[in-house]
């Protein structure tokens, strides 16, 4: 669940690109520079419906470079990132069959050919497991998604994914996230239903929908799961991962799972989770206080916008001359390459601000998590990592301890040592590491919640 909207203006915000799901991942290949061969490696990251990602070059010791893809069409993909003099522009073709791309490297009017090859997926369920493709009907569309059933009757897991357009296995920053998940829960003895976000693989439907919206289609998949495999599983427990917690505790309302387990969930409203991603990303990046401070207040005004439906002209004017002025400040050479000046900020405000007019970020804004927990009676768990700077550990755990000392609510809390918000054994947690560490959990993870799911009564 990545909330910050503008704390940070960049010049090159990650391009919105539907359904470039299978572009990320790792991609290994090379510059040609005029024979001898310089050895890249990309991580391309999909999250929230955005393309974006890190490089390395081994052979400089230059690790985790961020790039900046400023085109995603169809065959097409233009990435970059800063080298102190100007960007570097890998401009490419894409093969989804081949799993290629090739194109030209651009630096310094310079042109060499490059290519990349992308890493085969690991960590697939192996094909005794039984998986089974599921399409079935909601109020809003289809759903599409992986059925993981034991031999017996067992448990059955409902996955629910974060926020933006995410696919059945959660991928984030080439780590399968779900996908992952759903094997070590089978090898643990359960079964588990993971399934693609609406408009993305084979479900259709809005992909603007509110955090009620997607409880409705929650409801909607119990019930046909209910109906068509209700011989082949026991009980039936939400496991929602970051905002996918929020959206099953709407639903348990109708739904009444046996427990839910929250992975990385927020107990504090979408507002303040937002303003403490400032805070702490600020930190943890050496953002200056002052900088810091414009960013929360200019966060407060639209965050009024959102909740009383006045007019976004104020706020794009802000945007606009803060844009002009980061602009003001870059080499001549720069300027010029961004081409039409008025043109490029709008197509920039119009990107940071998309999220902020949509209906499901209003509806983020105004949900309460602690009184949606008042109307549950199953028990809970809340799984957080030690290192999280997107849903922040300790003000949460405040948040639950305070909400179990006054009401009857049957809640218990786990904070996993080192992991980040996808439970990856980290080293500083920002997200921009996600695509450098290894693509498992960290330790102790997969224990507490097989632990506390065979506690269930």
């Amino acid at each position: 669940m990545y909330y910050l909207l503008i704390a940070f203006l960049i010049l090159f915000s990650p391009v919105h690109a539907q359904q470039y799901t299978e572009v990320e991942g790792v991609w290994n290949g090379a510059i040609d520079l005029n024979g001898n061969e310089l050895a890249i490696r990309i991580t391309f990251s999909y999250t929230d419906g955005e393309l974006d990602g890190t490089l390395d070059i081994p052979q400089q010791q230059a690790f985790n470079l961020p790039i900046e893809v400023t085109r995603a069409d169809g065959e097409e993909i233009t990435f970059q990132f800063e080298t102190g003099t100007g960007p570097a522009i890998f401009d490419g073709i894409w093969s989804e069959m081949d799993e290629s791309i090739i194109g030209e490297y651009v630096q310094n009017s310079l042109r060499f050919p490059f290519y990349l090859n992308k890493e085969s997926r690991s960590g697939l369920p192996s094909s005794n497991q039984m998986e089974t493709d599921v399409t079935l009907p909601t109020r809003a569309g289809v759903v599409g998604g992986t059925l993981l059933l034991q031999e017996n009757p067992a448990p059955l897991i409902i996955l629910l994914t974060g926020s933006g357009s995410q696919d059945r296995d959660e991928s984030v920053a080439g780590f399968g996230v779900f996908n992952e998940l759903s094997r070590q829960l089978f090898q643990n003895g359960f079964s588990s239903f993971r399934y693609d976000d609406r408009g993305i693989g084979t479900s259709t439907g809005e992909t603007d929908a509110t955090l009620e919206e997607l409880a409705e289609d929650l409801v909607d998949i119990v019930s046909y799961l209910e109906s068509e495999y209700g011989d082949q599983f026991t009980d039936l427990i939400f496991l929602g991962h970051s905002q996918g917690g929020l959206v099953a505790s709407l639903a348990a309302s109708e739904t009444t799972p046996k427990g839910i387990i929250f992975m990385a969930t927020p107990f504090l409203s979408g507002d303040q989770i937002i303003n403490e991603q400032i805070v702490v990303l600020s930190e943890a990046q050496g953002i200056s206080e002052e900088i810091m401070n414009e960013n929360l207040e200019y966060q407060e005004e639209i965050y009024e916008v959102v909740r009383t439906g006045s007019s976004w002209e104020t706020i794009e004017e802000s945007l606009r001359n803060r844009l002009q002025e980061q602009i003001n400040q870059l080499p001549d050479a720069q300027i010029e390459s961004l081409g039409d000046l008025t043109g490029f900020i709008d197509s920039q405000i119009n990107r940071q601000l998309s999220a902020a007019k949509s209906r499901w970020f209003k509806s983020m804004i105004e949900f309460q998590p602690a009184a949606a927990l008042q109307e549950l009676d199953v028990p809970l768990l809340a799984l957080f990592g030690e290192k999280d700077m997107q849903v922040y550990p300790d003000s949460n755990v405040r948040e639950i301890v305070n909400i179990r000392g006054n009401s009857d609510i049957n809640i218990e809390y786990t904070v996993i040592p080192d992991a980040n918000h996808l439970f990856q054994s980290a080293e500083s947690g920002l997200p921009s590491e996600y695509g450098t560490l290894e693509r498992e959990f960290a330790d102790g993870l997969i224990d507490a919640i097989v632990e506390w799911l065979n506690g269930l009564e």
